[in-house]
């Protein structure tokens, strides 16, 4: 039996009207410094230190988004605060990373992970991913992106998977091709016996999609707000509320897709979910995972 790693990350999307990256990423209560060093719902690993990434657009200047990572604990590298409030952008990811053990610390290995104008991050697990899952992702991503795979992470190979789905299905819209990406993990993680935590976020630059799907009974927590007075006209998707005191955030529900479209309109979208019986999922395969989840699954 395979053994479920217990690790798991922060991220926060931004779209809405142009804020500067420090209005993100440091104004808030709940900030992502409190968040790399004192995670309010984590558990098994109750600090991210593991690596921090950051990616904006302007597509007044270019379609490609401007991306940053780096290996170092986020708090630590200054650059950051220096150029936060010299940044404005309607469209912003953050990442702060708690490796899964067994996993290099590495920025290679720090998200969010770029292909031209798209960017994906996630937070969750494959469980027993090099031993049970790596080879077999690694046999339906087709070239380029199998030659541009630079790190290790379960995380680039579902991207990169899901980039080989959009070149082979180029009439998919990007949620199609997402749910595509899903039902292939599925079908693996049944054959390997692996578990699978996927609250990912993806985006082209206009379109941007965001996942909160598990095939076992826990997850990882994620919501959402559309009228937080902190980011009004907004629409941000976060691990963990950036203020705790505004009731404006709400649980982001479970096994659902939210698509947010260039005019900032959202939709949710049930994600088809074939470990669910009965209304149940299983448990984690062998332990149980021991994760922070909201009761309001």
């Amino acid at each position: 039996m395979n053994q479920i790693l217990k690790a798991m990350c922060r991220f926060a999307i931004y779209r809405g009207k142009p804020i500067t990256l420090k209005k993100l990423i440091f104004e808030p209560p709940h900030n992502f410094v409190e968040q790399s060093r004192q995670p309010r719902e984590m558990i098994i690993t109750p600090i991210n230190v593991d690596g921090y990434g950051l990616a904006w657009y302007n597509l007044e200047v270019h379609p490609e988004p401007a991306v940053i990572t780096s290996e170092k604990p986020f708090w630590h590298d200054i650059n950051i605060a220096r150029i936060s409030d010299k940044i404005i952008s309607d469209n912003i990811f953050v990442h702060v990373r708690a490796a899964s053990p067994g996993l290099l610390v590495h920025q290679a290995n720090s998200h969010p992970f770029q292909w031209k104008n798209q960017i994906f991050m996630h937070n969750g697990v494959i469980s027993d991913f090099k031993k049970a899952m790596m080879r077999a992702i690694r046999q339906q991503i087709s070239d380029p992106y199998y030659s541009h795979l630079l790190g290790t992470t379960d995380s680039e190979h579902i991207f990169h998977l899901y980039l080989s789905i959009r070149d082979e299905q180029p009439s998919l819209m990007m949620a199609e091709a997402m749910l595509e990406t899903i039902a292939r993990l599925n079908t693996l993680a049944e054959k390997h016996g692996s578990d699978l935590i996927l609250n990912m976020a993806l985006t082209d630059g206009k379109t941007t999609v965001v996942t909160r799907y598990t095939t076992i009974e826990k997850s990882a927590t994620l919501y959402y707000t559309r009228s937080s007075p902190m980011f009004p006209d907004a629409i941000v998707v976060a691990s963990e509320p950036l203020d705790y005191r505004d009731t404006s955030w709400q649980i982001f529900p479970l096994n659902m897709m939210m698509i947010i479209n260039e005019h900032r309109e959202f939709s949710m979208v049930a994600i088809p979910n074939p470990f669910l019986k009965d209304g149940h999922l299983p448990t984690a395969r062998p332990v149980t995972l021991k994760l922070s989840t909201p009761t309001e699954n």
